[in-house]
């Protein structure tokens, strides 16, 4: 039997190197794994070229909410552009912190 999903909605300020906000959509599946169904990700950092920055939100949708996960589609997508004030680190914290809110 399938369980209806629940979509739910969280926020975040976090402080790295400058200030990241997030905005996040995730819901759980079967086995309580929270999936990012979308996330916006603002803030006062600088990422070149700025377009990485949609290809990284669209990346980041259907990835587990783990951090080792987020850190590894956060460094892939990342990894031909030069970000100012964060690193994937910061930024899975900054999503992760969601959670905690």
């Amino acid at each position: 039997m399938e369980r209806n999903r629940l979509l739910r909605t969280a926020h975040n300020l976090y402080k790295s190197k400058k200030l990241i906000k997030i905005l996040l959509e995730y819901e759980e599946d079967n086995e309580n794994n929270k999936i990012i169904n979308s996330v916006r990700i603002t803030g006062d950092f600088f990422l070149y070229p700025e377009e990485r920055l949609d290809d990284l939100e669209m990346q980041l949708k259907g990835t587990r909410l783990a951090k080792y996960e987020l850190k590894r589609k956060i460094d892939k997508c990342l990894n031909s552009s030069e970000a100012f004030g964060f690193d994937s680190e910061s930024l899975s914290d900054a999503i992760l912190g969601c959670l905690t809110r």
